[in-house]
């Protein structure tokens, strides 16, 4: 099922002049894999509304099979926006194959010389997505950007999963500046980031890390990576034990998957890259030294059961975690 409509341009976020230098500017694709977001759906399409420009030609919302009301959200409101420029597009999945089947959906019919791919559960900083794909503009040798992503802070979280999410938000952060700065391709953040669709066109729906997935092809090709830290989204983290190990097992599981089905090694588990930014940061939160210690013994968990879930193949595609969905009355700090 697929339902179009359109989206004016809103003027709240003056528009970038991309890419000067061509003839034609670069038109922009914004994908969002969603699988039951009814809660929270409605407030990201609101909020891309009151920003994107003249280049983003449409905005496609793949729903893999949800159980809610999230294509409902999304039909409603392309109902509200039926006059505007911007084409809102619904692709419907009959049955759950996992995000990257949803994205798969996505390439397939995006329109867009670039494509933003962002989670369905984010919160917007004012203008990242003109943020995001500014520097494609300027270096036609650059394939991929990633994005900055934030923890959503909000009142009566644990202290210990707050601390655990800011850190390694921030880890993240400081690890992908320093390999910027070293010609390196940072880890790129699935959650937000932007890519030119030259790159690829398809998506297997095995593949686990989608994010580093797309990395590794552009490198193969001869591409570039890079991080924009002011290209800022917001999300959520695990607020329990369970959800916590679950995430870094999943995660971890689909790095070392990367790396022995295709040979590539995700940044953030080159420990001679990460251990020197990690002892910064700790050095930092030495007040926090029993949370950090506590941090490394988890990681010490997951990792022996993520290679072991990678070396059977078992890394599932699909995948949630509800602790980390956040409400949409809360606030971004």
């Amino acid at each position: 099922m697929q339902v179009s409509v359109h989206e004016k341009k809103m003027g709240e976020v003056e528009t970038p002049r991309l890419d000067s230098g061509r003839k034609k500017p670069m038109s922009i694709t914004i994908g969002i894999p969603a699988y039951n977001e009814e809660g929270r759906i409605g407030h990201l399409l609101n909020e891309l509304l009151c920003q994107v420009n003249s280049n983003v030609v449409e905005i496609v919302v793949s729903d893999d099979g949800s159980t809610d009301k999230t294509s409902d959200v999304v039909l409603e409101i392309a109902e509200k926006t039926g006059d505007h420029k911007c084409e809102v597009r619904l692709l419907n999945r009959k049955k759950r194959s996992g995000k990257a089947a949803a994205i798969d959906e996505i390439l397939k019919t995006a329109k867009g010389d670039i494509v933003v791919l962002m989670d369905a559960d984010m919160r917007l900083s004012r203008g990242c997505v003109d943020r995001l794909v500014e520097p494609l503009s300027k270096d036609k040798n650059l394939c991929v950007v990633s994005g900055n992503i934030l923890p959503l802070n909000t009142q009566g979280e644990s202290q210990f999963f707050s601390f655990a999410s800011n850190f390694q938000r921030q880890l993240n952060d400081q690890l992908s500046r320093k390999l910027v700065n070293m010609n390196i391709a940072p880890k790129v953040n699935g959650a937000f980031f932007a890519f030119r669709r030259r790159v690829i066109s398809r998506l297997p729906q095995t593949v686990v890390s989608d994010d580093e997935y797309i990395s590794s092809r552009a490198q193969a090709q001869g591409y570039k990576v890079t991080y924009v830290p002011s290209a800022v989204v917001y999300t959520k983290d695990p607020l329990n034990l369970r959800d916590y190990l679950s995430k870094r097992r999943r995660v971890l599981g689909g790095h070392f998957l990367m790396r022995n089905t295709l040979h590539y090694i995700v940044p953030t588990t080159r420990t001679e890259l990460v251990l020197p930014e990690l002892g910064r940061l700790s050095a930092r939160y030495w007040r926090k030294s029993f949370y950090i210690l506590a941090l490394m013994i988890f990681e010490g968990l997951c990792r022996p059961f993520a290679f072991s879930d990678a070396a059977r193949g078992r890394v599932s595609p699909c995948y949630r975690v509800e602790s980390s969905k956040f409400d949409v009355m809360e606030k971004k700090h």
